[in-house]
């Protein structure tokens, strides 16, 4: 997970989405706010509370690990993570597209 990535696109992605809470919302965590002391190192309020208790049981082990870099989960809130991907030709022949 490159976290310069994140920071550096994050807010364009949001703000371009045509998701309306996803444009609205603001990214939090060390990456976008300056003495962020909470543990959340990239995340997005999106106001959606929903009961993260299995998901972040499994995550526990990732981060004994060593293997988790996104921080901290608060409620209200989703991991936020973007990844580079290669350019995709609008227009790809039929013989080239991988199912």
């Amino acid at each position: 997970v490159d976290l310069n990535f994140i920071h550096g696109h994050a807010k364009g992605i949001l703000e371009a989405s045509p998701i309306s809470y996803l444009k609205a919302a603001q990214p939090k965590g060390m990456l976008f706010q300056e003495n962020c002391n909470n543990g959340v190192v990239s995340s997005v309020f999106t106001k959606f509370y929903v009961d993260h208790a299995e998901p972040l049981a499994v995550l526990e082990q990732y981060k004994l690990k060593g293997q988790w870099c996104l921080g901290e989960l608060l409620d209200g809130h989703e991991f936020l993570t973007i990844f580079p991907i290669a350019p995709v030709s609008l227009i790809m022949p039929m013989g080239q597209i991988n199912y």
